[in-house]
């Protein structure tokens, strides 16, 4: 069968090199284009991703007749997207391959209804994961305020030495007392090397 893949990845540091080597190893589907991308599939919807649009775009225009995917996940994190985008290949005469499930979707037969009861369980636990993730990292950030440590700049941010100092006073006040380095991290509950950069910066 005529096919593509659409592979996905998170982060920058990822590869999308093995989804697209595994999804190439299936037997019975000719590919003959592949897209990928790297890009949030929590804080992106599936319909702000240019290379899936682009993706179910090319396989409606050029008569493609299965979508290759390595896990549902790929295609969405939220339950009625992944349905959404799933009717909407099966309007077009378009089938989705979910290679971690083995399973064609939008094909024939009575297995199709247990098909899409499948998918739809798997996307409802690709949510549910995302969600605890977000929880934990949410928790994780509010017990860190609440025990006293600094939750950390923007990356790629650069703060003013002002700025940096504005924001220990406490610590400038302990440094000015005298205080070792070590007992003013344990005593304020950050690292010797946030202390050693206050004394410095007020050494200069």
């Amino acid at each position: 069968m005529k096919s593509i893949i659409y592979s996905r990845v998170s982060k920058t540091s990822q590869s999308a090199q093995r989804q697209v080597t595994d999804l190439n190893g299936i037997n019975g589907f000719e590919v003959v284009r592949t897209f990928t991308e790297t890009i949030s599939g929590y804080t992106r919807s599936a319909f702000e991703r240019p290379e899936l649009q682009k993706a179910i775009r090319y396989a409606k225009e050029n008569q493609i007749e299965v979508i290759l995917v390595h896990e549902i996940s790929r295609i969405g994190r939220r339950t009625s997207e992944v349905l959404t985008i799933i009717e909407d290949l099966k309007e077009n005469g378009i089938k989705l391959f979910v290679k971690s499930l083995d399973l064609l979707i939008n094909g024939s037969g009575a297995a199709e209804a247990y098909n899409k009861f499948l998918v739809t369980l798997m996307a409802d636990l690709s949510r549910m994961e995302s969600e605890q993730l977000s929880y934990r990292i949410k928790s994780g950030l509010e017990h860190r305020k609440r025990n006293g440590y600094a939750i950390g700049r923007l990356y790629g941010s650069i703060e003013s030495k002002e700025a940096f100092l504005d924001k220990h006073k406490k610590v400038i006040t302990y440094i000015n007392k005298g205080e070792s380095i070590r007992w003013i991290a344990t005593k304020m509950k950050i690292s010797p090397t946030t202390v050693m950069k206050a004394k410095k910066i007020l050494e200069n």
